[in-house]
């Protein structure tokens, strides 16, 4: 296989990526004219918001537990398929259950996108360079919201709502038809974990999946991923108007520092994932370049975050902003790679799971931030800095349960006697 075709591959997975934030970002920055077309209140488009997320969890955990079975390749084309029906039919859409529909069938398809691009990039890359690749198609979804943002508000306002949503399934249509080829190449290799190479047979026992599940590492990594994720969603969801109301800023400047700070986070992102692989490189202890290394980005993440109510002024904020943004970026783009080297054989499943659940924090937070943000009517500051500051004391205690706690003694899989990784 040419060397190329990995690099290929990555690029197609970075694409869809930036898809798929574009597609969840879209209803949001459509609101407006879909509450006014569809006469709609502020509870009833909340409810819209919200039902991208009643599937999305579950078809995460099914999605990765299908991808070991189909494939990576062809779930990928499925979902590109369900996201172009659920997008393109909002053109026809004219009432709020139509809409509804339309959404939870996307976040159905999309709820099983990370988990699977995560393991089919895995297929291409060694462990060394793995977080590298996935963090380049994390950096899609920032790509996602700062770039296809200022695209989508000009299709809304020039054309309508409803022809920017059937855009976007265009959009995902053109994908599908590129992936037809491109989905069809295999790697060389497909990589594993170093601790599997010393036993090539396939481990089929269920009870091995269930030990992977229930081992402390990947207890611990859902517990940090819940967290940071509550972080992203706090930024998708309240952020804005914290910056407005809080900190003072117009509506242009809010979204200016989102975007930059987004997009240096982003950047910092990129460059640490490519730090924990040289680091993996040169010492082949997951234990000292994913794990150790997470353990370390995560109480930084928690010290700086709680340090956001504090400052004021753009430039103060973006500088805050995009250190948490790079922190919690590395966060999830190398809790991935740990979770798969519990169980490489079955990364599908792992990666699936380990999606799910982190999600559902985009269900539950929201209603915990409103519910501190509505009860402090008085001090409008005080629902906003109880939220972060309560995050941030959630991500130290996190990373302090890591470092005592984090540290893998030995493979999950009772076939082998090997450890997980040489000098775990």
């Amino acid at each position: 296989m040419k060397r190329w075709a990995k690099w290929i591959i990555l690029l197609a997975l970075f694409i869809m990526s930036i898809v798929n934030f574009a597609d969840k970002s879209i209803t949001g920055l459509s609101g407006i004219h879909i509450m006014k077309d569809l006469d709609l209140t502020s509870t009833q488009f909340g409810i819209v918001a919200s039902s991208f997320f009643w599937l999305f969890s579950i078809a995460g955990i099914i999605g990765g537990a299908l991808s070991d079975r189909l494939g990576t390749g062809k779930l990928l084309a499925i979902m590109a398929i369900i996201w172009t029906i659920a997008q393109s039919m909002v053109l026809f859409v004219s009432s709020l259950p139509l809409l509804i529909f339309s959404r939870v069938l996307l976040g159905a398809g999309e709820g099983a996108f990370s988990a699977t691009a995560v393991s089919h990039i895995s297929k291409w890359f060694k462990p060394e360079s793995r977080a590298f690749a996935i963090s380049i198609i994390n950096f899609g979804n920032v790509v996602g919201i700062a770039v296809t943002a200022p695209l989508m508000v000009f299709l809304i306002s020039n054309y309508g709502w409803k022809q920017a949503f059937f855009i976007s399934g265009i959009c995902s249509f053109l994908w599908l038809i590129a992936w037809l080829w491109l989905g069809r190449l295999r790697a060389d290799n497909s990589f594993e974990e170093e601790g599997s190479k010393q036993g090539n047979k396939q481990v089929k026992n269920g009870k091995d999946v269930w030990n992977a599940l229930r081992s402390p590492i990947f207890i611990l990594t859902i517990l940090v991923a819940l967290i940071a994720y509550s972080i992203i969603v706090f930024g998708l969801t309240f952020n804005p108007a914290y910056l407005i109301k809080v900190k003072g800023l117009s509506e242009q400047q809010a979204a200016n520092v989102i975007a930059i700070s987004g997009l240096i986070g982003a950047l910092l992102g990129i460059f640490l994932a490519f730090c924990s692989d040289r680091l993996y490189k040169k010492t082949q202890s997951l234990w000292i370049s994913r794990i150790l290394f997470t353990g370390i980005c995560v109480i930084l993440a928690g010290i700086l975050y709680a340090l956001y109510p504090l400052v004021n002024g753009a430039g103060s904020i973006i500088i805050i902003l995009s250190l948490v943004n790079a922190l919690v970026v590395t966060i999830n783009t190398l809790n991935p790679a740990v979770v798969i080297s519990l169980l490489p054989e079955h990364r599908g499943v792992m990666a699936g799971t380990y999606y799910g659940i982190m999600s559902s924090s985009g269900i539950v937070a929201p209603i915990i931030f409103g519910k501190l943000i509505q009860e402090s009517v008085t001090n409008p500051a005080g629902g906003f800095d109880a939220s972060i500051y309560g995050m941030s004391i959630a991500m130290v205690i996190a990373a302090i349960l890591i470092f005592l706690f984090g540290k893998p003694k030995q493979r999950v899989t009772k076939e082998r006697e090997s450890k997980l990784v040489k000098n775990f």
